[in-house]
């Protein structure tokens, strides 16, 4: 197996986050597991910014609310919304619980940097 970044290198093992091959000068090991430079760097990154809900400043339709919550989760706001607004159809819960539930998630979420 040949190193992802080197091709005439012979690969070590794989990293455990991104499943590249690397060699021995491409390789960190944290916790007894083995990465590539690039998670390493990005594992050291979450280390030191721990992820927290907030409403979102670049996502934002009307409070940026679900962009927040999307950014969070790390998957695209739009889905966030359209579940939001499929909720709406669902019996006992209906637009008056969901629109509350957003005032409320407006008022208590800080706005992102």
């Amino acid at each position: 197996m040949k190193c992802y970044n080197d091709p005439k290198r012979e690969a070590i093992g794989v990293c455990a986050r991104c499943g590249k091959a690397i060699c021995p000068e491409e390789s960190v090991v944290i916790n007894g597991k083995l990465y590539c430079k690039e998670c390493a760097e990005k594992i050291k990154y979450e280390e030191e910014h721990p992820k927290k809900l907030h409403r979102s400043v670049r996502n934002r339709m009307i409070a940026g609310v679900c962009g927040g919550i999307g950014e969070y989760f790390g998957i695209d706001p739009t889905i966030v919304r359209i579940i939001f607004i499929l909720l709406v159809f669902i019996p006992r819960i209906g637009i008056f619980t969901l629109l509350l539930l957003y005032i409320l998630l407006w008022l208590i979420m800080p706005e992102g940097a």
